[in-house]
């Protein structure tokens, strides 16, 4: 009986489920450079200048981030995550054009 009663929440919606949709996940980070970057794919704005200034309002948020990785990683990581973005302005930037 009791099997049935769980087994009835779980398909009634009322007992969340176990794993966590990765579209769903998201953290202050990403949502900041997102917020900031995303909207000028397409346009012609110049891509370092995006990045920069998006990675200057967001710095609080990346910093926090990188914080959490060893001191010997933090430099490639945001190097890393500015390359991200760059290519990823500069695709859309292309596409524009072309």
């Amino acid at each position: 009986m009791r099997y049935n009663a769980v087994l009835f929440l779980l398909l009634s919606g009322m007992i969340p489920t176990l794993h966590a949709d990765p579209l769903t996940q998201s953290n202050p980070m990403t949502d900041c450079l997102n917020n900031h970057i995303l909207p000028q794919m397409g346009t012609n704005a110049a891509p370092a200048e995006v990045v920069n200034q998006a990675f200057l309002i967001c710095r609080p948020f990346v910093d926090g981030w990188l914080a959490t990785r060893p001191v010997a990683h933090r430099q490639p990581l945001e190097n890393a995550l500015r390359q991200f973005y760059l290519d990823r302005l500069n695709v859309a930037l292309y596409r524009r054009q072309h």
